[in-house]
């Protein structure tokens, strides 16, 4: 995927290419009638495996006893900030002198087929990182202080009983809601408040993982927009309605820090257009927040999620965009073990980090993060 220029003097966009996942382009309506209707076709069939394996997972997921069990999931397919939610709990829960620990299967790495092991930071730091414990997971190592655990592995229950063998108290299941290893206390799901449901449909017609009617199934709805720009009423349009009372909470994605690839934060990122390059699941979303905080992204390079880098296609977009005055490459902390194997580029690598605000009184989460029988939400609802 590629996300094409109008010039460095204006702001990028995403281009609308081959190179572009034709399911996608179908999802925005560009891939034409018959392509729309095969995949609505396929709908169905995969609304009902979906349904068999949601129900299987509830059969078999068990209680965990001792800590408390936050997870959180997203409604669609793509980045909706829930591993940027995560990290704000954690952190939010080392403030409450509460030790937390961050559990992920470690998507794409070598992690998923491997017992549950605690994330270190020199084993995170190493070469083959992001191989060993997937690329979420060497992200939230660096950024997180070392009172909070990161436990990867494909079992969460396996994960659990190592974290709180550590002396965890506290349990942030990162994209947990489709697992069925792991009861929890809590579930939070985070939405993108431009497009919450996205064309309205599930996989493959559309970018939903479930039907809106799941989040009934929610303890609390997470919106998080990626600049002040975007922060709207506390309930898009539609959302109300599928909400059934549960509290709404607006978030907005903030600069947590900048700093060189090979050097400490500094107090201000990059100046002048950039070269930014991505791995991940919404890469229009990053390309908002970035231009939101106001770096000049003349060029947006995005490779599938969680997938290497093609370094030729990156030589030759460094080549084409060097004479247009590109200063620097930007990328993000899930990215810059990635960044680092480019090797040579002759510009500057900048990693940024992000982190979360609160817009809205962020209690009904915080009062999740207790102890057991602390401040309750109000009450999630299956659907069967």
């Amino acid at each position: 995927m590629i996300v094409g220029t109008e010039g460095t003097g204006g702001p990028a966009r995403l281009g609308r290419t081959a190179l572009r996942p034709w399911v996608e382009r179908v999802w925005h309506g560009e891939g034409g009638p018959l392509a729309s209707w095969a995949l609505r076709a396929l709908a169905p069939l995969y609304a009902a495996v979906a349904r068999a394996a949601r129900a299987r997972a509830r059969r078999t997921r068990r209680r965990f006893d001792g800590v408390t069990v936050v997870a959180i999931g997203g409604l669609a397919v793509g980045g909706t900030g829930k591993t940027t939610l995560a990290r704000w709990a954690a952190l939010e829960a080392l403030g409450m002198g509460r030790r937390p620990a961050v559990v992920l299967r470690g998507h794409g790495s070598d992690a998923e087929r491997r017992p549950a092991e605690i994330v270190s930071p020199e084993a995170a730091a190493a070469p083959d990182g992001a191989r060993r414990f997937g690329d979420e997971a060497v992200a939230h190592r660096a950024s997180l202080p070392a009172g909070a655990l990161v436990v990867v592995g494909a079992n969460r229950w396996a994960c659990a009983e190592l974290a709180r063998a550590q002396g965890a108290e506290l349990i942030l299941l990162d994209d947990g809601w489709e697992q069925g290893s792991l009861a929890w206390d809590t579930l939070w799901v985070t939405l993108d408040p431009l497009s919450p449901f996205g064309n309205g449909r599930t996989l493959p017609a559309g970018p939903l993982r479930r039907p809106p009617v799941n989040l009934m199934e929610a303890n609390a709805i997470v919106l998080i927009a990626e600049s002040s720009r975007e922060v709207l009423s506390p309930a898009p349009t539609g959302l109300g309605a599928v909400a059934g009372g549960r509290p709404v909470l607006r978030f907005v994605r903030v600069v947590a820090s900048w700093s060189p690839l090979h050097g400490g934060p500094a107090e201000r990122g990059p100046a002048g257009p950039v070269l930014l390059i991505s791995s991940v699941g919404s890469p229009e979303r990053l390309q908002r927040f970035l231009e939101g905080a106001g770096v000049d992204v003349a060029e947006h390079l995005a490779f599938a999620d969680h997938r290497g880098w093609d370094r030729n296609r990156v030589a030759r977009r460094i080549e084409a965009l060097r004479p247009k005055g590109a200063t620097a490459l930007v990328v993000t902390d899930k990215d810059a073990r990635r960044a680092a194997d480019l090797g040579a580029t002759g510009f500057p690598i900048w990693v940024v980090r992000s982190g979360l605000s609160p817009l809205d009184d962020a209690a009904p989460l915080r009062g999740a993060l207790h102890p057991r029988g602390g401040p309750p939400m109000a009450g999630s609802t299956p659907i069967r």
